[in-house]
């Protein structure tokens, strides 16, 4: 509650006071009242309120006295000084008249004139002052004494003749009119006050604000365990923390960042300038522990990692020693620096949804949600309803209270799009208007929801096909095909299939907890002999398989054979004018080498025709060959 105290000088003043006071509704404001007169800091040092009325000299002296309270002057309006002057002339034929007073005056010459007698002023600040004024105003031959109750008290000791200036009605009601504004707004000061110290102190990181002199005006509860001070506003900052980049955020006006060592703990502290009408007029200092910003982020992270909403690959992750793969990995990383959509185009398994989640890794929107989503694994229905969200009731088995869309849960952040030209045409068109409209209606809503998602997307190389043939609407092949990058597949770049390979062997290897072979360049060549249809995903299986079945230290040709990758691949040397062998499924072993026997085939020739290994053959064969 907000407390106004009134001064009141003279008993007469008191009940105009109450007048006023009583015509306003003051349910969060007690008003009280006190009666002194004079500067004595003795007397003034008692009085304990927000907001304090007061007159003349009394006014002053608590302004200087109590910084932190707001003073209200009760001014002295021309006509409460003209009357008084009035008084004073009536008292003598030839008087002069002496006038004490707090207040700016016009100069004496002109009240003189006005008045029609001598007329001299004398300016005070404090009651020492009143008693110097009456002694010089008194040899400079003043007959009456014209002030406030101060002068009338020692005109009174010393006998002489004086007229008190009272304070009119219009005055009062002008003053009570201003303190009460003033209540009021310190009053939603406060609460605002109280407020922002509540958050500060709830915040879980030290804040202190400084001045542009750097002083500290206002510190957390944080704070002050962190430097073991209390309480810290009005102490120069350099007594509570010194940063040797002070003077550079004071030249600058911009916000730094530093890692500094604090009571043996890591803290980034950041430098924020405080802006009022477009000048700098302090800093905010916040000083967030190193280590709890890693586990926010763990936490974080691990939540977003169980919706699968994180991706968890970067460019890095990349392994390729093929010139053109290079270049695409380069302009990939330019495309992460602006927000237009992206169309990955490319065989199965040629690494299309790596390059989508390093885009989004290397972009400002790294930190926000990744969204992957298979358009040809779901029905039409479904995947609107996946894509969109749905109301509570929208349709039979909707859950209660609806489902956000997947677009909702990328708000910020990167949506995948796979298999893109597999989506139903109905629901292109919806997809068109999300894109253009950056914003979403769920199934059974009535109202739309803005959304800020970057859209990445991915499809075979028939998407143009799909087009021509109206299964896939042009405009929005336009709309997400901005920026678009053609993947390699493997067989065109056959110097990576061994660094990959190694790679994925090793990593499935620490997988395992198993000991990693050594592969030769023979058993590299062997493998870049297939054509790999399946690509990055076919070569990685091989290599799993590999890490998990191989008994020996040194991987050769023996090894890779053992791995069957022709039951499930092509060579790349095959003779391009033989045909391969049409064999039945229900050919038995022997049949099949009666099948060998006829043809005339090498051994290793018949088993590239069959598409089997020449090991699983012989192993089939050896029951015959004796």
């Amino acid at each position: 509650m907000i407390k106004i105290l009134i001064v009141i000088p003279y008993h007469e003043l008191q009940q105009a006071f109450e007048q006023v006071v009583q015509s306003y509704e003051l349910e969060d404001i007690s008003v009280s009242t006190t009666h002194i007169y004079g500067s004595d800091p003795q007397v003034i040092e008692p009085l304990q309120a927000d907001i304090i009325i007061a007159r003349g000299i009394t006014a002053y002296a608590i302004a200087e006295q109590k910084k932190t309270v707001h003073v209200v002057p009760i001014a002295m309006s021309s006509a409460d000084l003209l009357d008084a002057l009035a008084q004073a002339k009536e008292r003598e034929s030839s008087v002069h008249i002496g006038i004490i007073t707090h207040e700016h005056l016009c100069d004496q010459e002109t009240i003189s004139s006005l008045v029609g007698c001598p007329v001299s002023v004398f300016q005070v600040t404090d009651q020492n002052d009143v008693m110097t004024g009456v002694e010089q105003l008194t040899r400079a031959g003043c007959t009456v004494f014209v002030g406030g109750l101060t002068m009338c008290r020692l005109c009174e000791e010393r006998g002489l003749k004086f007229v008190h200036i009272k304070t009119g009605y219009q005055a009062v009601v002008h003053a009570v009119a201003e303190a009460v504004a003033a209540a009021r707004s310190l009053d939603r000061a406060q609460t605002r006050g109280n407020l922002l110290l509540t958050l500060l102190n709830n915040a879980t990181y030290a804040l202190l604000a400084i001045d542009s002199n750097g002083k500290i005006i206002a510190g957390n509860r944080q704070a002050e365990n962190l430097f073991g001070k209390s309480p810290l506003e009005g102490l120069p900052m350099e007594q509570v923390y010194f940063s040797s980049r002070w003077a550079e955020v004071m030249r600058e006006g911009k916000q730094k960042d530093e890692l500094v060592g604090i009571n043996g703990q890591q803290f980034l502290v950041t430098h924020q300038p405080i802006r009022v009408d477009e000048e700098t007029f302090g800093f905010l200092y916040t000083f967030q522990n190193a280590e709890a910003i890693r586990q926010t982020e763990h936490k974080i992270r691990t939540e977003l990692n169980r919706k699968g909403l994180v991706a968890r690959y970067s460019f890095s992750d990349i392994v390729t020693q093929n010139a053109h793969m290079v270049s695409l990995v380069e302009k990939a990383k330019r495309f992460s620096q602006v927000p237009g959509a992206v169309l990955l185009l490319g065989e199965t398994g040629t690494g299309k949804e790596l390059f989508a989640q390093s885009i989004h890794n290397a972009s400002s929107r790294a930190k926000e949600p990744f969204v992957a989503v298979n358009c040809a694994a779901l029905p039409e229905q479904l995947l609107e309803s996946e894509l969109f969200g749905y109301t509570e009731g929208a349709f039979t088995g909707a859950s209660k209270g609806g489902k956000s869309g997947l677009f909702e849960l990328a708000h910020k952040g990167t949506i995948f799009l796979d298999e893109i030209a597999e989506m139903p045409i109905v629901v292109q068109a919806k997809l068109l208007r999300v894109l253009q409209e950056r914003e979403v209606r769920k199934i059974g809503a009535d109202m739309v929801v803005p959304v800020d998602v970057r859209v990445i997307s991915a499809a075979n190389n028939n998407i143009l096909e799909k087009v021509k043939e109206g299964k896939f609407r042009l405009d929005l092949f336009y709309r997400i095909s901005l920026l678009s990058l053609l993947l390699v597949p493997l067989r065109e770049r056959v110097e990576d299939i061994g660094i990959i390979f190694k790679h994925f062997v090793q990593q499935y290897c620490n997988r395992h907890g198993l000991s990693e072979p050594y592969i030769t360049e023979e058993a590299v060549a062997e493998l870049t002999r297939f054509s790999w249809p399946g690509n990055i995903r076919e070569l990685r299986n091989a290599a799993e398989r590999l890490a998990i079945l191989h008994t020996s230290d040194v991987v050769t040709v023996k090894e890779i054979e053992l791995l069957d990758i022709g039951s499930t691949s092509l060579r790349l040397d095959e003779d391009p004018g033989t045909k391969p062998m049409k064999i039945k499924n229900s050919y038995s072993d022997e049949e099949l080498y009666q099948q060998y026997l006829q043809s005339g085939l090498s051994r290793e020739s018949f088993a590239r025709q069959v598409g089997v290994s020449r090991t699983t053959l012989w192993r089939k064969f050896a029951q015959f060959m004796h």
